[in-house]
């Protein structure tokens, strides 16, 4: 190779490598816009049984939603509703004339997401979940309240319901880690090094009591199937799992399947258990 072929060969690796490492730089220092998918969205406008809720964070203010077209005083149970990335929470509540009466449905907007302001990461999204069931518990005393969780959204679930008492506990399209299921989407980044919002679903689990039911997809791309079995192998407590059909990652919340689900199941968690022969 000749000297002017040489320096070529070594401008084009320096500059691959500066591509790279700038790459790698980028996903580090905004993982967390990324992994929650950042970003405003329009006004999605909702109907009167809705009431507004919001508390302040960092940089603005966190908002979210709560249905009860009945009345307060009318709501037996409560799904706490945690999303996918990128899922806006107002669209996802379009889905909800499916909740039989004496439900309701109270969901949050993630940090720096749709009309949430403030940084999105792991550690705020659990600290805002705990601050709206604060909220939930003395708004609606009587009512009992089911946790609900979505791809990204299992994650929190997880961690809020490792931490406190709930009815029950439903995971839709879980992992066993965020770690594991980026891993898959970039496989040349060292993401062991570089992920701070690992999302450890395996590990936070261990402290699960409520009874939990798994909804899966009948297809799924986005969290492989290997992904939730292994978070399903390693449940403290026994779990049941439904698959949706004709589902994919994307339309499950869009079934009238999905909510009749999770309605059997968050009625039949609240029976009182069979007495022994």
């Amino acid at each position: 190779m000749s000297s002017k072929a040489f320096r070529i060969a070594l401008s084009v690796s320096a500059a691959a490598i500066g591509s790279i490492a700038a790459y790698w730089t980028l996903l580090a220092t905004r993982q967390g816009h990324i992994l929650f998918r950042a970003g405003k969205l329009p006004v999605v406008h909702l109907s009167e049984d809705f009431s507004t809720y919001s508390h302040t964070v960092p940089g603005g203010m966190v908002r979210g939603y709560v249905y009860h077209p009945h009345g307060e005083e009318s709501l037996q149970d409560l799904f706490i509703y945690f999303a996918g990335r990128g899922e806006d929470v107002r669209a996802t509540a379009q889905a909800l004339h499916w909740l039989p009466e004496g439900f309701g449905f109270a969901a949050i907007n993630y940090r720096g997401f749709a009309d949430s302001e403030g940084h999105p990461s792991e550690i705020a999204s659990v600290q805002d979940a705990a601050q709206l069931t604060h909220h939930l518990r003395r708004a609606f005393p009587n009512a009992r309240l089911h946790v609900v969780g979505r791809s990204l959204g299992t994650g929190v679930a997880i961690q809020l319901v490792a931490r406190q008492d709930f009815a029950s506990l439903q995971l839709i399209t879980p992992y066993d880690s965020m770690l594991e299921v980026a891993k898959r989407r970039f496989p040349l980044v060292p993401l062991a090094l570089l992920l701070r919002h690992r999302f450890d679903s395996l590990f936070h689990c261990k402290e699960v009591a409520a009874k939990t039911q798994v909804l899966l997809a009948a297809r799924d791309d986005v969290v492989l199937p290997e992904r939730s079995q292994k978070l399903i192998d390693a449940w403290p407590t026994p779990v049941c799992v439904q698959t949706i059909a004709g589902s994919d990652h994307h339309n499950i919340m869009g079934l009238e399947e999905t909510w009749l689900r999770l309605v059997d199941f968050a009625l039949t968690s609240v029976l009182p258990e069979p007495k022994a022969a």
